[in-house]
């Protein structure tokens, strides 16, 4: 691992608000307001960001009672808290990919361009899988959202008819609401609206996570021709 490369991981570990593995920090993303992308205002919510956890959320959102529209409004009390396993799944894999720089700190050689090239591979799948719990969320089922721990926590209960999402999509923080109906003993969506914000350190955690997969896939890109030509020599030699 070069010290471009090194450095940029660091700079992605900083971004964290929190020692990743270890004890928090006292740091609150205090967000005003989750804002809708089209202006809809079906939906308005506040929340404080901790780390990897939401710590407290005031939600209001358009909800249909048999034939009237009112708008519903529940909260998250500070001392419950809601996760986010894409922010701790990215935090995870950057701190494996920083312990294999952190063996290569001592006495450590190499003696091929082989074994850089397998150490720098295993480098890139971490950041990459880092990059990747963050940008691409994974798809819940309906079942899913609606049983769904953390659905728990909120005071009051939310109707029946709805589940609540809290998720990471790159830099943005979302909120989506499912309104829900049955069709044969199912659950199906009938409409879905969501808020979202901004997070300054997760869109400064995602362009490290890219910036040092390409410092790694340049150094690696270098080193296989390296090797061939190395390789290439042998044979004719």
């Amino acid at each position: 691992m070069d010290d471009t490369e090194e450095r940029r991981t660091l700079e992605c570990s900083r971004r964290f608000p929190f020692r990743m593995g270890f004890a928090y920090c006292l740091r609150n993303n205090k967000i005003a307001c989750l804002n809708s992308p089209n202006n809809t205002g079906q939906i308005k919510c506040v929340v404080t960001l901790m780390g990897d956890t939401l710590c407290d959320a005031d939600i209001s959102f358009r909800h249909k009672a048999g034939k009237e529209n009112h708008m519903f409004k529940t909260k998250i009390s500070p001392d419950i808290q809601w996760p986010l396993p894409q922010v701790q799944e990215a935090a995870n894999h950057l701190a494996k990919a920083l312990s294999i720089y952190h063996k290569l700190s001592g006495d450590q050689t190499f003696t091929s361009a082989k074994q850089v090239i397998l150490m720098l591979d295993e480098t890139m799948k971490l950041l990459n899988m880092g990059r990747t719990s963050l940008a691409f969320p994974k798809r819940k089922s309906i079942d899913d959202l609606v049983q769904y721990s953390s659905m728990q926590n909120f005071h009051p209960s939310v109707p029946s008819d709805v589940a609540v999402s809290f998720y990471v999509h790159s830099a943005k923080l979302i909120l989506a609401v499912y309104h829900l109906h049955i069709v044969n003993s199912c659950r199906e969506i009938s409409s879905r609206h969501q808020v979202e914000c901004t997070v300054q350190w997760l869109n400064e955690a995602v362009v490290l996570f890219t910036l040092a997969l390409q410092q790694c896939q340049q150094l690696f890109d270098k080193l296989k021709v390296l090797e061939s030509v190395h390789t290439h020599g042998e044979k004719v030699s």
